[in-house]
């Protein structure tokens, strides 16, 4: 009887454990991204469907994968129709995510396609309920940032990027993707193209933007406008912007805004 009962603790004891580990797990972490294009033609929808297949269905660490466009005959109240394609992706855990966001073949599909992209949304949550056997008892984690927040602000001043010494003095139109946006009212931009130099220009080599991460000047002393304008950025979002260095500091800023961009914040 002795031993029957001390199997039995054992076994409740190792239940105990094994439960407990089972809630100590790191929950899966679904990926949801919605990208608007600006040609949104059949065949520019098919081939990022295609991009998505090629560059990202099978990283390590992915629990399902799946992409498709719009039903555009979905047409109630709730439905939202502001995007062309959708990529729906489910990590193991938040360190399979974080690897998937620094891979080569993530890098690779953001290259060959951001040049069609409007805008860019993207939405994180963790999975506490699924039908997949063992995620309901997965424990909720302690009040996590949304991953797009940790994306979208970017309060710590010794991150900012610097103005290469080149470009410095430049001012004209430059086209790229912005990466990161700040407390302050500033907003990161990774320079794809510099598409018109001013005559009153003096940087020694504009083309050294190309490439470069560079810190945009949007703070509410430079136009109420401005400041909505940059408000209103995505991330991953392709913008054109009319920009000068003043000669002091390491920020681009906006000088005045296109009418398409006046249009957008009214």
């Amino acid at each position: 009887m002795r031993t029957l009962t001390i199997v039995c603790l054992l076994l409740g004891l190792l239940l105990s454990w094994h439960t407990a580990a089972a809630q100590a797990a790191d929950p899966m972490l679904a990926h949801d991204v919605y990208f608007t294009l600006k040609h949104d033609s059949d065949d520019a929808k098919e081939k990022l469907l295609a991009g998505c297949k090629k560059y990202l269905a099978d990283h390590p660490g992915v629990v399902w994968f799946a992409a498709g466009i719009l039903v555009e005959d979905h047409q109630r109240d709730v439905n939202d129709q502001d995007f062309d394609v959708a990529l729906h992706m489910v990590f193991k855990d938040k360190a399979s995510h974080d690897k998937y966001q620094n891979a080569d073949k993530h890098h690779k599909f953001i290259e060959e396609f951001q040049e069609n992209w409007e805008a860019v949304r993207v939405f994180d949550s963790f999975v506490n309920v699924s039908s997949h056997a063992g995620t309901e008892s997965r424990r909720h984690p302690e009040k996590p940032k949304a991953h797009h927040e940790q994306e979208q602000h970017q309060p710590d001043q010794a991150k900012k990027p610097r103005l290469p010494d080149p470009a410095s003095s430049f001012a004209g139109m430059v086209r790229g993707k912005v990466v990161a946006k700040y407390d302050s009212g500033d907003f990161a931009l990774n320079v794809a193209h510099v598409m018109e130099e001013w005559q009153h220009s003096k940087a020694e080599n504009p083309k050294s933007l190309i490439g470069k991460t560079v810190l945009v000047n949007g703070r509410k002393e430079h136009g109420e406008n401005v400041a909505k304008f940059i408000h209103s950025l995505k991330i991953a979002e392709m913008v054109t912007i009319d920009v000068a260095h003043q000669g002091k500091g390491e920020a681009l800023t906006i000088l005045e805004l296109t009418e398409e961009q006046r249009e957008r914040i009214k």
